[in-house]
C-alpha cells in the first residue's frame, strides 16, 4: 500500500477481469482516459461526490492511499470523509464506499449529491452519438447504449432533474450525459460514523478466480519484482477469453507479440493456468496478431509472434503441462516459417518497431532459431543459423541487411538465446546503456533521438532484454544496472507500475503508464537469469548471479512449491517440495 500526503501528478488502476478505474490519486479525472472502463468499452468520463454543498475534490484532500484499493480522506467543517474504491473479483461492478464521520458534538446531517459523466463509446470513437436510453427504478438508474451501466446504492436515492448532455474537457473536448441529480441522505448523532456504498455495476463479469499471488522476493530489486507480479496480474482480462492487455490504460486489447513476452514472466510467476488459457484462445483463433475485444481479431500475427507463441508454449510445457491444442498451435507456428538462403522473410513493417520499416530484422531471426532449437528441427535451425552469420561484423550485429541499417538494441535478444559472442555486449554497454535503461538505437547513431519511440528512447522490453543478455554471459553488474535504471520509474506515475517507455536523456514518460512487457519481462529477467532458476522435463537448475542474497518464496513448479534461499550466490532450499525432476543448487 502506497500512502501520500501530496499525490502529485500521480494515477493509479484500479481492476478485475472484466474492468478497470484508471484516475488521478489528487481525485481528478484529468484526460480523455481517465474513466471506468469494461476494455475496450468506455463507461464513465467522471463521478463527483458533494457533500452539503462542498465538492470532495483536490481542495478538500488531506491524504490518499493505493494498492488494491484507493483510499481517499477528505475533510470539511464538520463531517470527515473516506472514500474507498474497490473492484471485487468476480465482480461487474465497481464500489465507492463513504464512510462519513461527525466531528462534532451535535446531530449532522449529511446530503450526498453524486454527479455522474456516462460516456459509452468504444474506445476508437472519441465522441461518439450521445442517444442514451435512461430507465429509473426506486433504487437505481440504468443508462443504455451498446453497454450499460447501472448505479445503485447500499442506501436509499434520490433522483431529480433531467438527464441532459454535458461539454467538459479533460484534455480535450468530450461529451457525456449527466443523468439528472441522484443524491443519499444520512444523520449521524455525534462522533459517530456510516457507511454508504455507491455501485457503478455493469453488464461485465467474470467467474474465473486467479490464484497463487503470494510469489515474493526479498533482496536486489525485490520490490519492482514483487509490484510486476501484481501488475501483470492487473493486466488479465476475461473477455472474448483470457488475455492479457497490452498496458492500462489505452492499449486494450490483445496484442500477440505483447502477450507472448509477457507470458515468460507470468509462468516464472507461476500464474501456470492463466498462461494455458491464454495460449489455448490464441491457438483456438489461428493465432492471431492481436485479439480486438471490441470488433474482428486482426486475422494474420507479426512474423515475430509465431517463434514467440513456440518459446511461451515451451517455457509453460516445462513449468507446467500443455495440451493438444497448444501443441498444434506450436506446429501451426513453426509452420509460417519462410527462409530465403537461411534468412527469415517478413513484412519490413512487421516486427516490434512498427513505425520503421526493417526488412530481414535481427531480432525476428533470433526468435526463429530458438523457436528451432525448441521444436528439434535441426534443418530449419541449421539454415537459420547460416542465415545469422550474415549479421555478424566485427565491432557489432547488423540490425538487418539493408545497406544503410542502424546500430539498435535488437541484437540484445540473440545475446540473450546465447547465439552471438559476449564481446558485442560492451557495446550495448556503452552506447546503448542510459540511466533510465537501454536506449533503442546507439547515442552515437546518426539518427538517434532520445524522444523517438523507436530511435532512441528506453523501454522496460529494450532494458530487460540487455539485463538478459549480460547476465547470460556473467555480467552480473551491468545486468543490474540496466535493471535498477527502468526500475526507478516504479513510482513515477502509476504507483506499482512500471511503463512503457520513456526519453532516455530525461525520462519523460513517452507511452502509457502501466505495459504489460515491461513487468512481465522484469520478472523473466529476475527469476530465469538473476536467480538462474532453469526448469527442464528431467531436472531442474538453480545456478544465481555471483554474490546474490536474498529469498524467492514460493517459486511454482508444477503444482508444487519451493522456498529458495541465496546467500552469497550460494541457493539453499528451505523446504520439501515433492518434485517429480531432479534439483540441482
Amino acid at each position: 500500500m502506497y500512502h501520500f500526503r501530496e499525490p502529485e501528478d500521480r494515477v493509479g488502476t484500479i481492476s478485475n477481469l472484466s474492468l478497470f478505474l484508471h484516475r488521478s490519486l489528487d481525485t481528478g479525472f484529468k484526460t480523455t482516459w481517465s474513466g471506468l472502463w469494461t476494455p475496450s468499452y468506455k463507461l464513465l468520463d467522471y463521478y463527483a461526490y458533494k457533500l452539503n454543498g462542498i465538492w470532495l475534490n483536490q481542495d478538500t484532500l488531506e491524504a490518499v492511499d493505493y494498492g488494491e484499493s484507493i483510499t481517499y480522506y477528505h475533510e470539511t467543517d464538520s463531517i470527515s470523509v473516506e472514500e474507498t474504491i474497490k473492484a471485487p473479483e468476480n465482480s461487474s461492478g465497481l464500489r465507492s464506499i463513504l464512510k462519513l464521520n461527525n466531528k462534532h458534538d451535535s446531530v449532522k446531517a449529511a446530503r450526498i449529491g453524486l454527479e455522474a459523466g456516462i460516456d459509452i463509446r468504444e474506445k476508437s470513437t472519441d465522441i461518439p452519438d450521445q442517444n442514451y436510453d435512461v430507465e429509473k427504478s426506486e433504487d437505481s438508474i440504468t443508462v443504455s447504449k451498446e453497454r450499460d451501466i447501472t448505479i445503485k446504492s447500499s442506501g436509499e436515492l434520490n433522483f431529480s432533474g433531467e438527464p441532459f448532455i454535458k461539454e467538459h474537457r479533460p484534455g480535450e473536448k468530450q461529451k457525456c450525459l449527466v443523468p439528472g441529480d441522484i443524491s443519499a441522505r444520512v444523520e449521524l448523532k455525534p462522533e459517530e460514523v456510516k457507511e454508504i456504498e455507491f455501485i457503478f455495476d455493469t453488464d461485465q463479469a467474470s467467474d474465473h478466480d486467479i490464484k497463487n499471488r503470494e510469489q515474493l522476493l526479498d533482496g536486489i530489486q525485490s520490490r519492482t519484482f514483487n509490484s510486476s507480479v501484481k501488475s501483470v496480474e492487473n493486466l488479465i482480462y476475461d473477455s472474448k477469453g483470457l488475455g492479457v492487455i497490452a498496458g492500462h490504460p489505452w492499449f486494450q486489447s490483445y496484442w500477440a507479440r505483447d502477450s507472448f513476452w509477457t507470458l515468460l514472466g507470468l509462468i516464472d510467476a507461476g500464474y501456470l493456468e492463466e498462461a494455458k488459457k491464454i495460449l489455448e484462445n490464441f491457438a483456438s483463433r489461428d493465432l492471431p496478431g492481436k485479439i480486438n475485444l471490441a470488433g474482428e481479431d486482426e486475422p494474420e500475427g507479426r512474423i515475430d509472434t509465431y517463434p514467440l507463441y513456440i518459446i511461451a508454449a515451451d517455457k509453460l510445457k516445462r513449468h507446467y503441462k500443455i495440451n493438444e491444442s497448444i501443441e498444434a498451435g506450436m506446429e501451426q507456428a513453426f509452420d509460417k516459417l519462410d527462409l530465403d538462403n537461411g534468412v527469415v522473410v517478413h513484412e519490413p513493417e512487421g516486427t516490434w518497431m512498427d513505425t520503421l520499416e526493417r526488412e530481414n530484422a535481427v531480432d525476428v531471426q533470433c526468435l526463429w532459431l530458438e523457436a528451432a532449437e525448441i521444436m528439434d528441427n535441426r534443418k530449419e535451425k541449421k539454415k537459420l543459423e547460416k542465415g545469422l552469420e550474415k549479421y555478424i561484423e566485427d565491432d557489432y550485429i547488423r540490425d538487418d541487411l539493408s545497406s544503410d541499417t542502424a546500430d539498435t538494441i535488437n541484437p540484445a535478444v540473440g545475446l540473450m538465446f546465447d547465439q552471438f559472442d559476449e564481446k558485442y555486449l560492451e557495446k550495448i554497454n556503452a552506447e546503448f546503456s542510459s540511466r533510465f535503461g537501454a536506449r533503442t538505437r546507439s547515442v552515437t547513431d546518426p539518427g538517434y533521438d532520445s524522444s523517438g519511440y523507436h530511435t532512441g528512447s528506453s523501454w522496460g522490453l529494450t532494458s530487460c532484454w540487455a539485463a538478459m543478455a549480460n547476465f547470460k554471459h556473467g555480467k552480473d553488474i551491468e545486468g543490474l544496472n540496466f535493471l535498477e535504471n527502468f526500475g526507478s520509474f516504479l513510482d513515477t506515475d502509476q504507483p506499482g507500475a512500471l511503463p512503457e517507455v520513456v526519453d532516455s536523456e530525461d525520462g519523460e514518460n513517452l507511452g502509457c503508464v502501466e505495459q504489460a512487457w515491461s513487468a512481465g519481462l522484469f520478472i523473466h529477467a529476475v527469476d530465469t537469469y538473476l536467480l538462474g532458476i532453469e526448469v527442464s522435463e528431467d531436472e531442474i537448475v538453480i545456478d544465481p548471479v555471483t554474490d546474490f542474497s536474498g529469498k524467492r518464496r514460493n517459486k511454482r513448479i508444477g503444482d508444487q512449491y519451493i522456498d529458495i534461499k541465496f546467500k552469497d550466490g550460494k541457493p539453499e532450499i528451505m523446504n520439501s517440495p515433492d518434485l517429480e525432476r531432479e534439483l540441482i543448487t
